[in-house]
C-alpha cells in the first residue's frame, strides 16, 4: 500500500471520530451540550536508544522536543454523558517532534486523538487524572531502525492539573510516548520516551469555570435491577491490516519487506458489571498470509525473495480470549488474553495479547482499532476495522 494513502486513510480515521460520534454521544441538542477547551503543551523527553543505527548522527538522540496544539470539549452536567463521566475530556490535537537530528530521523508530525478525565482533587485547586492519546504521524526519515515514513503515536499520562484562574488551567504532566510502525516494515525497533509536559488550557464555559469538586465519575443505577441479558452485549468486529515478515530456513534468514495482508473477525459477548467495566470472551478468527511461509529463495541479481505459501488452514488461527473493557465517552479501552486452540506450523503462536479501542459513532456501529501481540519472538499485527453491537 503506498504510504500516501497509508497517510490519508489513517487522517481520515482520526477525523472520522468527530462529528457523528460527538453528535451521537451528546444527543440532539449537541451544541448545547459540549464544552469547549484549547490548549498548548510543550514535551521535553528523554528518548531511550533502542537501536545502534540511532547513535549513527552528528549528535546523541537521548533527548526530544515537542509543541502541541490541542482542542478538546467536555460534556455539559444537564446531558447524560456529562452525569455518568463529570470529568472527562476528548478532543484532538497536532504536533511537532524533533530529535535535533533532521537528517537521521527527520522532523516528525503527529495528528492524534486523546481522553483524559479527573481521578481525584488533592486540593480545591490541584487535581491529578490520567490521559491517553492514540494517532498517527509522519515526516520520518527511514533509516535501519525505523525504516517508515509513518508510524503509529501511542502516550499515557499522568496530569497534574492546576486551577490559576476561574478559565485557566496550568497542567504538569509525566508521560510515555512509543512511536511504531506495527511491523508493516522492517525495521521497527521504535522510539520510546519519557517526558514531563508543561501544559496550559483555557475553558471557554462558565460551567467548567465555576465548577467545584467534582467526581471522576457518578454511579449509576441503570442497571441496578436489570436482568443478566439485560447486562449483556454482544459485538462482532471484522478487521484487515498487513505486515513485513521474516523467516528461517536451512539457517539463512529470509526478510519480506512487503504488504502481507491479514484479515480477521471477533465474536465477543460481553457482561457490563456497570456502566464503566464490562467483562466477556471472544471467539477470534485471523486469517495471516504471513504465517508459516516456506521455500525461501534470494534472487542474487535482483535481491528479491522468492517463497512458497501453505494451506488456507495453516495460516488461519482460531482462539478464545478473555476480555476486559473500560468505557467512558465515546471510546471503549479493552484488553484481551488469549489461547489459540488452532496451533499448527512452526510459525503459530500459542497465546496472544490484544489492545483496542472502540470509536462509537452509533449505539450499534463503532471503528475498531487495536493491535495483536504473539508469544512468538516477533511481535505481531495492527488491526484496522468495524463492528456492529447486537
Amino acid at each position: 500500500m503506498a504510504r500516501g494513502t497509508i497517510a490519508r486513510l489513517a487522517a481520515l480515521i482520526i477525523a472520522s471520530l468527530f462529528g457523528a460520534t460527538v453528535a451521537h454521544a451528546a444527543g440532539p441538542k449537541w451544541c448545547d451540550s459540549l464544552h469547549h477547551r484549547v490548549s498548548v503543551e510543550l514535551r521535553p523527553a528523554y528518548h531511550m536508544v533502542s537501536h545502534y543505527a540511532m547513535r549513527q548522527g552528528k549528535h546523541p538522540l537521548n533527548n526530544t522536543l515537542s509543541l502541541h496544539a490541542r482542542y478538546s470539549f467536555t460534556f455539559s452536567e444537564d446531558s447524560h454523558m456529562g452525569e455518568l463521566f463529570p470529568t472527562a475530556y476528548q478532543g484532538i490535537g497536532i504536533a511537532a517532534y524533533t530529535y535535533w537530528e533532521h537528517n537521521l530521523m527527520g522532523t516528525p508530525m503527529a495528528l492524534y486523538i486523546f481522553q483524559g478525565a479527573r481521578i481525584a482533587d488533592l486540593t480545591p485547586t490541584l487535581s491529578v487524572g490520567y490521559e491517553w492519546n492514540l494517532g498517527y504521524s509522519w515526516g520520518w526519515h527511514p533509516n535501519n531502525a525505523m525504516n517508515s515514513r509513518g508510524n503509529v503515536m501511542i502516550n499515557v499520562a499522568i496530569p497534574f492539573a492546576w486551577r490559576v484562574a476561574p478559565h485557566l488551567e496550568l497542567s504538569l504532566t509525566p508521560d510515555f510516548t512509543h512511536f511504531s510502525n506495527g511491523d508493516t516494515a522492517f525495521a521497527n525497533a521504535g522510539s520510546n520516551m519519557f517526558g514531563l509536559r508543561i501544559g496550559a488550557t483555557y475553558l471557554f464555559s462558565d460551567e467548567q469555570a465555576t465548577a467545584s469538586a467534582r467526581r471522576f465519575i457518578t454511579p449509576s443505577n441503570a442497571l441496578i435491577n436489570k436482568s443478566f441479558a439485560e447486562h449483556m452485549t454482544y459485538d462482532i468486529m471484522a478487521y484487515g491490516g498487513w505486515r513485513a515478515d521474516r523467516f528461517i530456513e536451512n539457517e539463512t534468514l529470509f526478510y519480506i519487506d512487503k504488504a502481507l495482508p491479514i484479515a480477521g473477525i471477533n465474536f465477543q459477548p460481553t457482561y457490563h458489571l456497570n456502566d464503566y467495566f464490562g467483562i466477556g470472551a471472544s471467539l477470534d478468527v485471523q486469517f495471516d498470509s504471513s504465517l508459516n511461509l516456506y521455500g525461501g529463495v534470494k534472487d542474487k541479481t535482483s535481491g528479491t525473495i522468492a517463497y512458497m505459501r501453505p494451506s488456507l488452514w495453516e495460516q488461519t488461527e482460531v482462539g478464545l480470549s478473555v476480555r476486559g473493557e473500560i468505557s467512558a465517552p465515546i471510546f471503549t479501552v479493552g484488553v484481551g488474553f488469549g489461547v489459540n486452540m488452532h496451533n499448527v506450523g512452526y510459525d503459530m503462536s500459542r497465546y496472544y495479547t490484544s489492545f483496542s479501542l472502540k470509536a462509537h459513532l452509533t449505539r450499534q456501529l463503532f471503528l475498531y482499532v487495536g493491535y495483536r501481540f504473539n508469544s512468538t519472538q516477533y511481535t505481531h499485527n495492527l488491526m484496522y476495522g468495524i463492528g456492529i453491537r447486537l
